[in-house]
């Protein structure tokens, strides 16, 4: 009986392709602590010059070569997570983030890893990333990052940073530094739920000229 059991719990899961271990997995990690780094001092003026407005828009090529561009996402909630390959937050929220992607497969996210090595650490002319890419397989987009984006993105002041950007492209959420997989799983959820913008109501034609 207890082996039935078992084996229908197994066929469950391996039936729910794998979201519902994801979910557990998630749950269970407690994730990488809130990086405070040297610029603390920072962070909330940071956060509140981007909260409720557009996300600065940009046109990045990913590691196979692909333009992808911020405004073809419009209808979907992004979440944007700028690192580099030696940065050991960074490193330590990946498996987290991976399990994002397979939590929310079936959902209207996306989530896009914006790789600095180029700008952080360009002595290594991307070594360090294949290395990087040798130790995680990353299911969602990598895309390259350059000194544009981090001026358009004040600078970036640490890394990780990340943002949750609703389907109109709006930023709802910043994290500054890493945070546990579930915390950036309640934004997101939030997000996702949230109802869509209502449409500006249409502005009543004032009377013509000469009336």
């Amino acid at each position: 009986m207890r082996r039935r059991r078992l084996a229908s719990i197994g066929a469950a899961l391996g039936a729910a392709g794998g979201v519902a271990l994801a979910a557990a997995a998630l749950a269970a990690s407690p994730g990488p602590a809130p990086t405070p780094g040297p610029h603390a001092g920072l962070r909330v003026p940071y956060i509140q010059s981007f909260t409720g407005k557009p996300a600065p828009s940009f046109a990045l090529k990913d590691l196979q070569g692909k333009m992808v561009k911020l405004s073809a996402l419009r209808g979907k909630v992004v979440f944007l997570n700028f690192w580099y390959s030696t940065c050991p937050p960074c490193r330590n929220e990946t498996p987290d983030l991976i399990t994002l992607h397979t939590l929310h497969a079936r959902d209207d996210l996306v989530i896009l890893g914006v790789n600095l090595d180029d700008v952080m650490i360009p002595q290594m002319q991307g070594k360090e990333l294949t290395k990087f890419l040798m130790t995680y397989t990353i299911p969602f987009p990598i895309l390259r990052g350059d000194q544009k984006i981090v001026d358009a993105y004040q600078g970036l002041p640490v890394q990780p940073i990340s943002f949750v950007l609703d389907r109109a492209g709006i930023v709802t959420k910043v994290f500054w530094g890493a945070f546990p997989g579930s915390v950036y799983d309640r934004a997101l959820r939030a997000a996702l739920e949230a109802p869509p913008a209502a449409a500006p109501s249409p502005v009543a034609p004032g009377p013509s000229p000469g009336e």
